[in-house]
């Protein structure tokens, strides 16, 4: 077993570990998207995300889900390559897939004490807000990096052909 494949962990594993985090007094925070293809403005969003709290929880949209939201040629790497690069990043604490379309479920088991989301969602539309924020937890947006998305990388790849 290599390191990264360490902080791959089942919604079982994630419950205990926020368990542990929590008796340890450490802020917990979550995000999640599909993580497609990782660029600077992945590495930014996730950086700043972990220097909002002690530890970091990244839930990835399983493959099945990102084709339900975003088309059948997506994603690019698939979600066990995915994981793995999200694993690697020294900043980020835990990993995991949901197959739902919206983290809510994880969410709500998680109960995370500080939820962040990029600044293109306005915080009432953030799915789970009302959990963390009753929780007393806080909701936060981050700024992107200009000019990087999977999207802008694929019309480009598209383009140079």
């Amino acid at each position: 077993m290599n390191p990264t494949s360490l902080k791959i962990v089942t919604r079982k594993e994630l419950e205990a570990l926020r368990a542990k985090w929590r008796n340890e007094g450490r802020q917990v925070v979550f995000t999640n998207g599909v993580f497609d293809l990782i660029h600077l403005g992945h590495v930014d969003y996730l950086e700043k995300a972990r220097n909002l709290g002690d530890k970091l929880i990244v839930a990835l949209n399983t493959d099945a889900s990102v084709k339900r939201l975003k088309g059948p040629n997506r994603p690019i790497s698939d979600e066990n390559a995915r994981l793995r690069v999200m694993a690697a990043l020294e900043f980020v604490d835990a990993t995991l897939l949901f197959d739902e379309d919206t983290p809510f479920e994880l969410i709500s088991v998680v109960k995370p004490d500080i939820l962040v989301k990029g600044k293109d969602y306005q915080i009432s539309n953030i799915v789970g807000a009302d959990i963390v924020l009753e929780n007393g937890g806080s909701v936060e947006t981050i700024e992107f990096v200009d000019g990087y998305s999977t999207t802008s990388i694929v019309e480009k790849i598209k383009r140079t052909k």
